[in-house]
Order: structure tokens, then C-alpha cells, then sequence
């Protein structure tokens, strides 16, 4: 993805720096657990004995995704999107693109009897919800349809292309131009002079 012409300042509601936050949380996270973790950190899985199988409707929840969110005409609003997510429907699919273009594992596969499995937007919008809203990983399971390790291994996968990929404007210091339009936001919300803070009740 050409990133040349993208202002990421422009797309992103900066008038809640709690997603960004989660972002930077969740990158020290992922670091230190795959630092810590030899089955993560070789990549060797092993089948969990007495694990039930669940069979999920993956098509069916990325169908009902989609036409809520994604289609020419979707169920809920702009407005809709933009307070669930954070962030507007333009820059998420944004997002969504360059990390599918970053990482292989986003993209969707058939497995080796030939059935589809789950999609970018599924994953991406599973990782999302959990940085975005502190969710435990299997509670994507009943709207996305996807298990609780899948889960956690998008979520492990999209931090990681965030960073790769987003890291020059996301974790980068601030400088002069950003502060003078972060102070001139947070003025315009009462709160002159504040810089950097999520916590803003005292």
C-alpha cells in the first residue's frame, strides 16, 4: 500500500487517543509475551486432546459483518461506525488493506478440504474489537465466528503490522505541528493546555 499521499491525521478522530494507547499497550504486550513463549516464538502447534470441535458458519458471520458495516449500503450509519470503532469506515478499511498486504495470514484461505476460512475483515474487526473495547478473545466468537486461539493469534498478527507498518505516524514523537493541533483540539473540549493524558476526570 502507497502510504505517499496518506494523512493518517486527517482519517483518525483524535478527539480520543485511548485506540492509539491500546496500540502501544498492546505492542509492549505481544513483545514480551512471544519473548516468553516457546510454542509461539518456533511456531509449533500440537492438537489439544478432548478439544471439542466447534462447527462454526464462518460465511454466514462474514456475510452478516459485512452488510452491517461494509456494503454500499450498510445497516448502521457512519455515524454508527465511527462511535463503535474509534475510527471512520474509510481509515479502517484502510487499515484492514495495508495489514492484509503486510501480513499473509490475513488473507483468506480455503483449508485442506477445500473450505473457505475466515476473512480480513473478520479477523481485523476481532482484533479491533478487543484493543478497542479490553474484550476477552472468545467473546469474538459470537458475532465473528472465530475461536478463541484464532483470536488471539490475529490480534498477536495485527499489533505486529500496526507497528511495522503504521509505526512512522503512530509511535513517533509529536512534533511542533502535531502539538499545536493536539492543544488547539483539546482547548476547543475545555481542557486548555492538557497534552498526552487519557485520563481526564480529575
Amino acid at each position: 500500500m502507497n502510504h505517499s499521499n496518506f494523512n493518517f491525521y486527517d482519517a483518525f478522530d483524535f478527539d480520543d487517543d485511548t485506540l492509539m494507547f491500546a496500540f502501544q499497550v498492546a505492542a509492549a504486550v505481544v513483545t514480551e509475551e512471544e519473548s516468553n513463549n516457546q510454542w509461539w516464538r518456533i511456531g509449533y502447534r500440537v492438537s489439544i486432546l478432548g478439544h471439542n470441535i466447534v462447527n462454526r458458519n464462518r460465511k454466514e458471520a462474514e456475510l452478516r459483518l459485512y452488510n452491517d458495516y461494509f456494503a454500499e449500503n450498510p445497516k448502521f450509519t457512519e455515524t454508527q461506525f465511527r462511535r463503535r470503532f474509534r475510527i471512520s469506515r474509510r481509515f479502517f478499511l484502510q487499515i484492514a488493506n495495508a495489514v492484509e498486504a503486510h501480513n499473509p495470514c490475513f488473507k483468506q484461505r480455503t483449508d485442506a478440504l477445500g473450505v473457505l476460512g475466515l476473512s480480513c475483515l473478520q479477523k481485523v474487526t476481532a482484533a479491533h474489537r478487543i484493543l478497542a473495547y479490553g474484550i476477552p478473545a472468545d467473546l469474538t466468537d459470537e458475532y465473528f465466528q472465530i475461536g478463541e486461539s484464532t483470536a488471539i493469534e490475529s490480534l498477536r498478527a495485527f499489533v505486529k503490522a500496526i507497528v511495522e507498518v503504521f509505526g512512522d505516524w503512530c509511535l513517533r514523537a509529536s512534533n511542533d505541528e502535531d502539538i499545536c493541533r493536539l492543544l488547539s483540539i483539546e482547548e476547543q473540549h475545555g481542557f486548555p493546555g492538557m497534552l498526552g493524558s487519557i485520563d481526564c476526570m480529575h
